[in-house]
């Protein structure tokens, strides 16, 4: 009895633990299981697209998968555009994204590159203000008809989005656009202005909330002082050097002059003499 309950005690606790397991497995795995054992092309992409749902996941493991199986389905329909949009969706969703090079054909890988150099070609600053959501149809669809939907949040200005190639459309409007890959301009008076480029994928919308920062209002700059009136020069002076010769000897030179050369002066004079001297 005893042997029989430990039995039975590690065979609860093994289903215990299968169970937990089972629960703790990404939903998305069982999907993609079956989409392998499917023989009918149309069904496998409805199963697929039902498993890339990004919201209830992560981007990696089965979800991976599902893109490469995805992208073989359509390249093995002759559908290579449609496997490229879904490859550039998928690579702008989860950068990390790496295939699989023993599982699938070598058409998979080179779609692959190709949508990996299209993404990084098309990466702008403008993707930091805009947040993409997808909300995914509860049930597939077989319906190619893509939608694009902008809004622009804390944003009290009239905002102008534009899609290229479609033209200028109203912010929050719902546009209904061919499946592939639209740069999306956004902006507003007073903010700046983004731009980003999205996939629109068949039978899913594209939703795109702006962000668009406020420009700064320039400081006006303070006038430049007036310059100080320039200084006048002074001219310069030259000094005055009074010499004062021998006043004694300067008047008997003059009384000479004046009489004939009479030794003796009849009136002694005295006198100065100012020279001026340049510097």
């Amino acid at each position: 009895m005893r042997t029989i309950g430990l039995v039975l005690l590690i065979a609860f606790g093994a289903v215990a633990g299968s169970v937990t397991v089972l629960r703790a497995q990404d939903p998305r795995d069982a999907l993609v299981a079956r989409a392998f054992n499917e023989f009918d092309p149309a069904r496998r992409q409805q199963l697929l697209i039902t498993a890339l749902n990004p919201n209830v996941g992560p981007t990696n493991g089965a979800w991976q998968v599902g893109v490469q199986l995805l992208a073989q389905t359509l390249l093995e329909d002759h559908q290579d555009s449609a496997a490229a949009v879904w490859f550039r969706w998928a690579l702008r969703l989860a950068p990390d994204f790496q295939p699989d090079t023993v599982q699938f054909l070598p058409a998979v890988i080179a779609s692959y590159r190709s949508a990996r150099d299209y993404v990084a070609r098309t990466r702008s600053p403008g993707d930091s203000l805009a947040v993409t959501t997808w909300p995914w149809p509860t049930e597939a669809t077989t319906t190619r008809q893509s939608h694009i939907q902008v809004s622009a949040g804390g944003i009290a200005a009239p905002v102008h989005v534009e899609i290229r190639g479609v033209g200028v459309v109203a912010a929050g409007a719902n546009v209904g656009v061919n499946p592939g890959s639209y740069d999306i301009s956004a902006s507003a008076p007073g903010s700046d202005s983004s731009h980003v480029t999205r996939e629109a994928l068949p039978g899913i919308t594209t939703v795109i909330e702006y962000h668009l920062r406020l420009t700064p209002k320039p400081v006006a700059a303070a006038p430049p002082k007036a310059a100080p009136p320039p200084e006048e020069k002074k001219g310069k002076k030259f000094p005055v050097i009074p010499v004062v010769g021998a006043a004694v000897g300067v008047g008997v030179l003059a009384a000479v002059l004046a009489g004939g050369g009479s030794s003796t002066p009849s009136t002694p004079t005295t006198g100065s003499l100012t020279v001026t001297i340049p510097n």
